[in-house]
């Protein structure tokens, strides 16, 4: 049986934004931090900033955070589903605050656009998706004008790790984060020191109180490995969680450990 790359299981995870949603409604409807508020006070966004946002999958941030956004914001997008820049054009088509100068189907560790030509680089839960996250952070080095930053965000290790141990008993693996497995907040902190300048981390912890356990089944259905899992995984996932929950009177908590990394380029 011929391997599956990393990127041919991003571009069929990735091709619509279901599993992110799934993910993503999971967070809102139990987070007391917003992901997206607490992200866009960490962005540094100025007025008439030029920014590229690599692997900006469905661009929920500026969407749902268009009131907060600085003026005329240059925004150039990427990403390596074409589903994803399709959704991505259509979301942000309203927001009156931004101008889409480009939005290509292009990968990371490859960009498609000169040197030093961006104030701001995102790449926001992306670099557990590419197969060379050092190369990727190269290539937003180079993008990158003189005194410009890199913004890098991903998982910590214990990353909701009392939903990932469970899940580890209906799919077997390791009882960490999948993403932060490939490339954790400790990953960010190390290569993006090694590449930029003035480097500042800043983490997020924020403990979640789950009350439907159909939701928990729902997260883990959309993080590798639950996202192939066959039916009777999935079975034995809801019984699991189901069980832990009853034994905490319908309630499930979790802890979402993640945040972000930001490197300086020398002028």
């Amino acid at each position: 049986m011929k391997d599956t790359s990393r990127k041919e299981e991003v571009q069929s995870h990735y091709a619509t934004p279901r599993h992110l949603a799934a993910r993503g409604s999971f967070q809102a409807k139990y987070a007391n931090v917003s992901w997206f508020g607490w992200l866009i006070e960490h962005l540094n966004l100025q007025t008439a900033m030029e920014v590229l946002d690599v692997g900006c999958g469905p661009g929920w941030i500026w969407r749902f955070q268009a009131d907060r956004l600085p003026n005329e914001l240059r925004l150039s997008l990427i990403d390596s589903s074409p589903g994803m820049i399709e959704e991505v054009l259509a979301n942000l088509a309203t927001v009156e605050k931004i101008e889409v100068v480009n939005a290509k189907v292009a990968d990371a560790i490859d960009l498609p656009h000169p040197d030093e030509t961006f104030d701001a680089v995102l790449l926001l839960h992306v670099l557990y998706h590419v197969e060379d996250p050092r190369t990727a952070l190269r290539e937003a080095k180079r993008v990158l004008r003189p005194g410009g930053q890199v913004f890098v965000s991903t998982n910590a290790l214990e990353n909701m790790c009392e939903l990932h141990s469970i899940g580890v008993k209906a799919f077997g693996g390791r009882p960490v984060d999948p993403g932060a497995a490939m490339f954790s907040l400790d990953d960010a902190e190390q290569v993006v020191g090694e590449l930029f300048d003035d480097v500042r981390r800043f983490d997020l912890t924020d403990t979640m109180t789950c009350t439907d356990p159909d939701d928990a089944v729902m997260f883990l259905l959309s993080c590798p490995p639950g996202i192939t899992a066959p039916e009777a995984q999935q079975r034995h996932l809801a019984k699991l969680i189901r069980e832990e929950s009853d034994s905490s009177q319908g309630r499930f908590i979790t802890t979402r450990r993640n945040g972000l990394v930001v490197g300086t380029k020398a002028r």
